[in-house]
């Protein structure tokens, strides 16, 4: 039979567990209160069963693209979204902010293409780590990429000290319209030998989808998309949804999982999926609802247009921008929640991950020469 104090610190721990991960100082205030509580909230074991616990990591901010001629270097590219006592990590600062772009976050990662020199890196900012390396050696005009965890039946909870892969798109120059990928392992160091080529499209410098060990691209403003699929190495063409009075779409996840999309109509939010029938294996869209924004997005100018800047992969959440501020938006639940200032976004990539002192540890390890990205 259990003794009182072992029920006491079970007690404890299931309390514990509870506290919400999207304020990285909450663990750390818990912690404080008593010796009991900070044996518990540092030992391993627990932070791993708060990270399986919660299952889904917490925003803990954005980074965001703008039009190159609106980018102002005074404006932090990291945007967080917990309160600035709990911000884990400083606003990232890689030179003028037109000189690198975001490509894509995912599992504890960025992804950032930059101009001076021409380099890929991926950068962690929890841990502070970064990895450089060149881009394929093939003609591109324009780019985009993904980023993901490499590691075999991770959970992608606190996978940041494990390998990854890069996929990286490009497309042709000289106005040939064609678009090939190539795959980059960071356990080898290397970019695939083979190219995968597709031709009529052109890729948009947007953040990729992960479903399951596909991915998918926005070509052309929304008009095309791009699957790779990643264990076979091979590009395709996918024909988005048809719809009226376009006024932009974004990839995300479908409320079955799989791919979906979403579009703006008239200031109303259409959202899409893709299906394949299982008796004749035919593939197409099926429109799933129009939600309608008026009530839930604030605008001072009703003439402006809203924008779909992003979205929260593996979730019903997008971000729509207005001429107030950008907003992320549940679809399931309907909240809203100001995340960010008006401003010109070109795209909104979410950072999403869990902060714990295991984690967080990481940081202050490294060598003074280690280049952090601020």
């Amino acid at each position: 039979m259990a003794s009182l104090p072992d029920l006491i610190d079970d007690l404890t721990t299931e309390i514990l567990l509870r506290i919400p991960p999207d304020e990285p100082a909450s663990l750390v205030r818990a912690s404080l209160v008593c010796k009991p509580w900070c044996r518990i909230i540092t030992d391993p074991a627990f932070l791993r069963r708060y990270r399986a616990f919660h299952r889904t990591p917490p925003m803990l901010g954005f980074l965001h693209n703008v039009d190159g001629d609106k980018a102002i270097s005074s404006v932090p590219r990291f945007v967080p979204t917990t309160t600035a006592a709990s911000s884990p990590f400083s606003p990232p600062a890689i030179g003028s902010p037109h000189w690198w772009w975001a490509l894509d976050c995912r599992h504890g990662r960025v992804l950032i293409n930059l101009f001076n020199p021409m380099e890929l890196m991926v950068w962690d900012p929890i841990t502070g780590d970064h990895h450089r390396f060149p881009v394929p050696p093939h003609p591109h005009a324009y780019c985009t990429g993904a980023v993901l965890c490499a590691a075999r039946d991770c959970r992608h909870l606190d996978c940041h000290q494990g390998p990854f892969l890069v996929v990286f798109v490009g497309s042709g120059e000289h106005g040939y319209h064609y678009s090939w990928a190539c795959l980059y392992s960071s356990e080898t160091g290397e970019w695939s030998s083979k190219v995968s080529i597709v031709f009529d499209s052109y890729v948009e410098m947007l953040p990729s989808l992960l479903v399951e060990d596909m991915l998918f691209f926005i070509c052309e403003n929304g008009i095309r998309i791009l699957g790779y699929d990643i264990g076979r190495h091979e590009l395709w063409e996918i024909e988005p949804p048809l719809w009226d009075d376009y006024q932009g779409g974004t990839l995300m996840t479908a409320e079955d999982g799989g791919l979906g999309f979403a579009t703006m109509e008239t200031r109303g939010l259409v959202l899409w999926s893709w299906y394949v029938d299982d008796d004749d294996g035919i593939a197409d869209w099926e429109q799933l609802r129009v939600i309608k924004l008026e009530m839930l997005i604030p605008v001072d100018n009703p003439s402006v247009s809203l924008d779909l800047v992003g979205f929260i992969e593996g979730t019903q959440t997008i971000f729509v921008s207005s001429d107030v501020g950008v907003f992320a938006i549940g679809l399931k639940s309907g909240q809203v929640k100001k995340v960010g200032d008006s401003r010109p976004y070109y795209s909104v990539l979410p950072y999403m991950s869990f902060y714990t002192s295991d984690l967080a540890r990481g940081r202050s390890s490294h060598p003074a020469g280690v280049q952090t990205v601020q």
